[in-house]
C-alpha cells in the first residue's frame, strides 16, 4: 500500500487517492498525477473521475465508476468518450485513445456533461 492509500479488493462507485487539491477543488474532473494521488491533470489526460470530497490531510473521494457530471470545455456531443482539459473540466477526446467513458446527456447552458464511466 503506497501512501496509505489502497483501493485493492474495493468494487465501488467511490475510489480512494490522495491529492494536494483543496475542498475548493470538489466537483473537479480529476486524472492521475502520480501513485495513488490525482490532480486536475493536462490537457488531454485520462478522465479517472469527479472530486467529490477532500480531506484535510490530503485524502480524497474520486467518484469513478457509474455516472458522473462534469463541467465541459469546447465542443461535445452524446456519445463522445472524454479526457481532462487540465483546468478541472472534461473536454472531448476527439482521436486520443485514452477517452474514458461516453456522454450520455449534455446541458448547453450549464456546460455539464453526464458522463457514463
Amino acid at each position: 500500500m503506497m501512501g496509505g492509500i489502497s483501493n485493492k479488493n474495493v468494487f465501488n462507485a467511490v475510489r480512494n487517492f490522495s491529492t494536494t487539491l483543496t475542498v475548493a477543488d470538489q466537483g473537479k474532473a480529476v486524472s492521475m498525477t502520480g501513485n495513488n494521488q490525482v490532480g486536475v491533470g493536462t490537457d488531454g489526460a485520462t478522465f479517472v473521475g469527479v472530486l467529490e470530497r477532500v480531506e484535510k490531510d490530503g485524502a480524497c473521494r474520486v467518484r469513478s465508476f457509474g455516472n458522473v457530471e462534469a463541467l465541459y470545455t469546447g465542443t461535445i456531443v452524446l456519445g463522445d468518450r472524454v479526457v481532462v482539459s487540465g483546468d478541472g473540466k472534461v473536454k472531448a477526446a476527439g482521436t486520443a485513445v485514452n477517452g474514458r467513458g461516453f456522454v450520455s446527456a449534455i446541458d448547453a447552458t450549464a456546460k455539464i456533461a453526464t458522463i457514463e464511466l
